[in-house]
């Protein structure tokens, strides 16, 4: 280096083998909080506890927790789908719709509330974000939907997968097996069985019989399978 050359910026790892402190790592960590236990747990202290550093050193590479939240939903966007939209088999790519959609909000199931808890820069909402619906709403209407038809099926679609990710994946991903059974039951069997008098018949025979999750979400697809196949005939 001559007296002239200045040395290069930058974040060297750490001495003690810590990943150095950067965006990426501060949005993987985020999302891994928002996931578990929601955006409201996603505070600037918890980041950094979480990361093993300092509040002042997250402010040394972002602005401050906007930013952070930003950057979290980023990542969560790069982690949708895409989905492949065949008109000729129009059943198969609602059915993969679904299917993929499932696997991506099941890996984050707390963060999608984040509509409720949080809003976004939109400079900084991904392109992606903006693009997929009007990809998803043109399939529906290229199928001879109507708009508002269209919109009613996307709504139920975004219900139906967000939904089953909280209330029905995020619940059994997080049970001990042997408690998973209760999950399906309309009402927990030891429950009945603690109240013998109560006269719920039709309860006691659903809460003896096993509810798979998988089969659960297919009869799900199925119903929307049919639904726009009634609103094409209409």
């Amino acid at each position: 280096m001559t007296g002239t050359e200045r040395p290069k910026r930058g974040r060297p790892a750490k001495a003690d083998g810590r990943e150095p402190l950067t965006k990426d790592l501060i949005a993987t960590v985020g999302l891994r909080i928002a996931r578990d236990e929601g955006f409201p747990q996603l505070t600037m202290r918890r980041l950094a506890d979480e990361i093993g550093v300092t509040v002042r050193a997250l402010y040394n590479v972002v602005a401050d927790r906007q930013e952070v939240v930003d950057l979290v939903v980023a990542r969560m966007v790069e982690r949708l789908p895409v989905h492949e939209y065949d008109p000729d088999d129009w059943q198969g790519s609602v059915r993969r719709m679904y299917r993929d959609a499932r696997v991506a909000y099941r890996s984050f199931p707390r963060a999608t509330l984040v509509s409720l808890d949080e809003t976004f820069t939109p400079a900084e909402v991904p392109v992606k974000r903006m693009l997929e619906p009007e990809r998803q709403l043109a399939f529906f209407v290229g199928l001879g939907l109507s708009l508002e038809d269209a919109l009613t099926v996307r709504g139920s679609f975004l219900v139906d997968v967000f939904g089953f990710a909280l209330l029905i994946d995020y619940r059994f991903d997080r049970t001990d097996p042997s408690a998973r059974a209760m999950l399906g039951q309309p009402v927990p069997l030891p429950w009945l069985d603690a109240h013998p008098e109560v006269q719920a018949p039709l309860a006691r025979e659903a809460a003896r019989r096993q509810t798979d999750p998988d089969a659960l979400f297919e009869a799900m697809i199925e119903r929307a399978v049919e639904t726009i196949e009634r609103l094409r005939r209409r």
